[in-house]
């Protein structure tokens, strides 16, 4: 069985992150999400360390922090996309890798 990576630097980090939640949105499954929410799905053990690359994107304008407070639970923020990421989302590019046997032989990119 193969090891599954874990360690991914920061901007790598910064990417995954704005794929899951653009991904949500389109699927309508979120469009707003806990810093719990993205780690699991992230698959990331380490809370805390996402939490200080999510307060940076935020400082950026990669994303936007929203208070909320749910019944039974603590109050806590939700992070979801800012406009430029909604916008461009239409005429970003898409890289396919290519596979065989494994080993990566090639990418492909397409334009939508």
């Amino acid at each position: 069985m193969v090891k599954q990576v874990r360690a991914y630097r920061r901007p790598m980090r910064k990417q995954q992150i704005i794929k899951q939640l653009c991904i949500w949105r389109q699927n309508g499954y979120a469009t707003q999400a806990s810093a719990y929410k993205l780690a699991k799905a992230l698959d990331m053990r380490g809370v805390a360390n996402l939490l200080s690359i999510l307060y940076e994107m935020v400082e950026d304008g990669d994303l936007e922090k929203v208070f909320v407070s749910k019944p039974g639970r603590w109050d806590g923020y939700e992070f979801l996309l800012t406009e430029k990421h909604l916008i461009t989302e239409k005429f970003s590019r898409r890289h396919i890798s290519v596979k065989s046997r494994g080993v990566a032989v090639g990418q492909l990119e397409m334009f939508s």
